[in-house]
């Protein structure tokens, strides 16, 4: 055996192979598309590169499902019609640029865009989520701390008031209470709002709900800019990729049906884009025509359709809007944090207070 054999032996080893998780998610799709993309860019047949990336995933149910893909195309199905047939993992909007490489004759290009494309909405995504995380976490250490105090300190310190045998000052008594209605009726509580929540899962995936609740949230002034400036830049990335990849206009606006399907009012709107663009109108009135459109968005749509370079404008749009949330989110998440620390710090401090008054009021 040679002396490398022997270097290799021993339970510390190279880690040449990664361990492989069960879920499919994001990253795994995206690695999954570029190394797609980096076989068949360097002349690989498509079937062998899919084959050869099923192998490179570190996800058990995406490699699955890219076996099932070569499988399609093994018996003549088209690379976006079997991405197709995997919905959960391959979106709509997905498919219809990859077809309209095929229908190009440009589908290296395309995925080389596609893979931008799903990299620039993955570190989005983390961005936004990543400036609403700590705020959050801020708001559930401090009702967790606050919880604690009223259901187990307060009851220590209730005792030793009982043996003063004084009576107790307003606030003081105003915190007993709310900590013996908490210690008495906190299951109750528990109950009640887990019984809310679960009807109120069930009432959003109605459409009726999904609609309401959607209107509802897009009508608060923080939130609904944040959803709107973000709906912005999903039609602008999505529409100016699926353009630039050759799919015809009407078939970009259907694409984007499913784009929106988190946002019913959205998803609503494009049908009646789809719609005005069917009859002969420009997508620039079209999307005037629904009202849930930026102005700026339309204007600068029109200007591009006037121009010819639809697709151009569009991406630079979606660049804006992109750079427009991430400020935006950063920017509410640093309000929210401060509002959350000075409100907790009150609410601790009133506690606290109130739970040292007869002392200093024995003292006095």
């Amino acid at each position: 055996m040679s002396d490398t054999d022997h270097s290799l032996r021993g339970p510390f080893k190279p880690r040449v192979a990664s361990k492989k998780h069960d879920k499919c998610k994001l990253p795994d799709v995206l690695a999954f598309f570029r190394q797609l993309n980096t076989l068949f860019s360097a002349g690989t047949p498509l079937y062998e590169s899919i084959l050869i990336s099923a192998d490179q995933t570190e996800s058990k149910g995406l490699e699955q499902v890219i076996n099932e893909v070569a499988r399609a195309i093994s018996s003549g199905s088209t690379l976006s019609e079997a991405f197709g047939e995997h919905p959960k993992v391959f979106k709509e909007e997905w498919c219809q640029i990859i077809r309209g490489g095929e229908i190009s004759g440009n589908l290296g290009e395309t995925l080389v865009n596609l893979s931008k494309q799903i990299d620039e909405v993955q570190k989005f995504r983390s961005k936004v989520i990543g400036s609403l995380f700590y705020p959050g976490m801020i708001f559930l250490v401090s009702v967790v701390a606050v919880t604690v105090m009223l259901v187990l300190v307060v009851p220590t310190f209730q005792q030793m008031f009982k043996d003063f045998g004084k009576e107790l000052p307003g606030p003081t008594q105003t915190l007993i209470g709310i900590s013996e209605y908490l210690r008495e009726s906190g299951f109750k509580i528990l109950m009640f709002v887990s019984g809310g929540y679960f009807i109120f899962r069930r009432w959003i995936k109605t459409s009726t709900g999904r609609i309401a609740w959607t209107r509802f949230l897009m009508s608060i002034p923080i939130i609904g800019d944040l959803m709107v400036q973000s709906a912005m830049q999903r039609f602008a990335l999505n529409v100016s990729t699926l353009l630039g990849a050759g799919v015809p206009m009407l078939e970009s606006i259907d694409a984007m049906k499913g784009i929106y399907n988190y946002n019913p009012i959205y998803q609503r709107s494009m049908k009646q884009v789809a719609q005005f663009v069917g009859r002969g109108g420009n997508l620039s009135d079209g999307m005037e025509s629904t009202g849930i459109f930026t102005v700026f968005m339309v204007n600068m749509s029109r200007i591009g359709e006037q121009s010819g370079t639809l697709p151009e404008v569009l991406q630079e749009l979606a660049d804006f809007y992109r750079t427009k949330v991430e400020v935006f989110a950063g920017r509410i998440a640093s309000q929210i944090e401060t509002i959350l620390i000075i409100v907790m710090s009150i609410v601790v401090a009133s506690v606290l207070i109130s739970l040292y008054l007869p002392l200093f009021e024995m003292s006095a």
